[in-house]
């Protein structure tokens, strides 16, 4: 791992290093595999074994073939393991957080995107809300309509925030993917893609003005938009290419 700025606010974690091509999970489906990895322990202990992570429910575990743990944010500095599922390296970090849940600061696991000199790109995905939801169904309502006439249906949604955090370990919100998938008789079940800008000039602050024109003029003239995942990973890629 490079001496980033994460890697300077916290014990960095040993990598793995694996190249491979990326594949869609469904928003249900649980990744039930481990993966072999590395979790860095706040007390300054090492696990090297199997690791699962699940974003669903944001739960750690870990095995090696004598232990079997299962771990919070609050024990945990650091973890990381090439994920078979996604083909990609994945590596976390515990930050102090507010919880959206409960408006505490806590310990929360952030997963790493990009890491700069000055500045670290963050991601952190909320467990799966499953809400179930009642409507009228318009094709067979009559004046004496009965149960029968109502859709039951279930919302199940999950949201990962793009987050920027600076060289003090200052984290903020830069824009939301809330995916939604609706299931019952009038559902299609598709998986729907909501994104929202939580903060359109956050990212000035960090690579410069003349630097976001720029990165403004190639999103637009490759029908580009900053809040957008993998769009804002194609120009964090060419902001690589023009600050060295």
């Amino acid at each position: 791992m490079r001496l980033t700025v994460v890697a300077l606010l916290f014990l960095s974690v040993s990598s793995f290093a694996q190249k491979k091509k990326k594949k869609e999970e469904p928003l249900l489906k649980e990744n039930a595999e481990w993966f072999q990895g590395t979790i860095m322990l706040t007390d300054g202990t090492e696990l090297k074994g199997l690791v699962k992570y699940t974003d669903q429910s944001g739960v750690l575990s870990f095995q090696d073939g004598t232990n079997s743990k299962v771990l919070t944010a609050t024990r945990v500095v650091g973890f990381e393991f090439f994920d078979e599922s996604l083909q990609k390296q994945r590596v976390f970090y515990t930050f102090p957080y507010e919880d959206s849940e409960t408006n505490v600061v806590r310990p929360l696991f952030f997963e790493v995107v990009r890491e700069y000199s000055s500045f670290a790109i963050l991601a952190k995905t909320d467990p799966v809300d499953v809400e179930q939801k009642l409507s009228r169904n318009p094709l067979s309502y009559s004046p004496n309509a009965t149960a029968l006439t109502t859709n039951r249906r279930v919302v199940v949604s999950q949201e990962e925030t793009i987050y920027l955090m600076n060289a003090q370990g200052d984290i903020k919100p830069y824009f939301k993917i809330v995916n939604e998938e609706n299931t019952g008789m009038l559902a299609s079940g598709d998986v729907k893609t909501k994104n929202k800008m939580l903060d359109d000039d956050l990212l000035i602050e960090f690579v410069t003005e003349p630097v976001y024109e720029k990165l403004k003029t190639f999103a637009k003239q490759n029908n580009l938009t900053f809040k957008r995942k993998e769009d804002f990973l194609k120009i964090l890629d060419y902001y690589d290419s023009i600050r060295l």
